[in-house]
């Protein structure tokens, strides 16, 4: 699945820095490109701005998926 090291983070085989770009971010949560720009601009999903360039915190990311898991009926 996923391993921490450090400042590192492994998703199937991808390692990179702690801010993702649109297309990791896109990977790492499963949805297309133009829907992560679109989420982004919406803000719903949280992105940091580094000049004209969006980056995404993957502990930010973790949050958002950990607050929008639908829980199951036992």
């Amino acid at each position: 699945m996923f391993r921490k090291e450090s400042h590192e983070i492994e998703h199937n085989g991808l390692i990179g820095r702690r801010l993702l770009n649109v297309r990791e971010a896109a990977l790492y949560l499963g949805l297309e490109v133009d829907t992560i720009y679109k989420k982004s601009r919406l803000r719903e999903v949280p992105c940091v701005k580094v000049g004209r360039a969006l980056r995404f915190d993957v502990k930010a990311l973790e949050r958002y998926i950990e607050q929008h898991t639908i829980e199951t009926i036992d």
